[in-house]
C-alpha cells in the first residue's frame, strides 16, 4: 500500500509540471531616460515610462508596461526596467518605449523620438532623451 501511494505522488507530481502550468516566460527592456537641459528636476516630479504597442497607425497606442519612478530630489539619467509577458509580444507587430516627466498634472518633458524595441530590428535596451515642454501662454480673457 506504500509503494501504491508513492507511485501516486510521483504521477501527481508529474502531472503538475505539463506545460500548460509553466510561467510563461518574461521579456525586459531596460535604458535610462534624461533630458539635455541643465535644470534641476522638481523633487515632487514623476517619470513615466511605458511600453507601447504602436503598431496601427489609426489607432492609439496599446501600453503593455508602465514604470513609475518619483524623483524625491534624485536628477537625471533615471534608470528603469519594463517586464512583459513573452506571450504579449507578436513579432509583426512594432513596439517602443515612451517617457514623459511630470508634476502633478503639468507636463515637463516627453520624448519627440521613438525609440523601438523588441521586434523589427528593435533590442532590449533604449536610453531615452526627452525634451522640455514649454508651457503655453495663459489665454486672454
Amino acid at each position: 500500500m506504500l509503494s501504491a501511494a508513492a507511485g501516486a505522488s510521483v504521477l501527481s507530481a508529474c502531472a503538475s509540471s505539463t506545460p500548460a502550468s509553466k510561467p510563461s516566460a518574461s521579456l525586459r527592456v531596460s535604458g535610462t531616460v534624461a533630458y539635455r537641459e541643465r535644470i534641476a528636476l522638481d523633487p515632487a516630479a514623476e517619470v513615466v515610462v511605458q511600453l507601447l504597442d504602436v503598431s496601427r497607425m489609426d489607432a492609439p497606442s496599446v501600453t503593455l508596461a508602465e514604470q513609475r519612478i518619483k524623483a524625491n530630489g534624485r536628477q537625471p539619467p533615471f534608470a528603469y526596467e519594463l517586464q512583459v509577458d513573452a506571450a504579449r509580444i507578436d513579432p509583426r507587430m512594432r513596439y517602443a518605449v515612451s517617457a514623459r516627466i511630470v508634476r502633478g498634472e503639468q507636463l515637463l518633458f516627453i520624448n519627440d523620438t521613438q525609440y523601438p524595441v523588441l521586434t523589427q530590428g528593435g533590442g532590449t535596451a533604449a536610453n531615452l532623451v526627452l525634451v522640455r515642454v514649454t508651457p503655453s501662454p495663459p489665454s486672454p480673457r
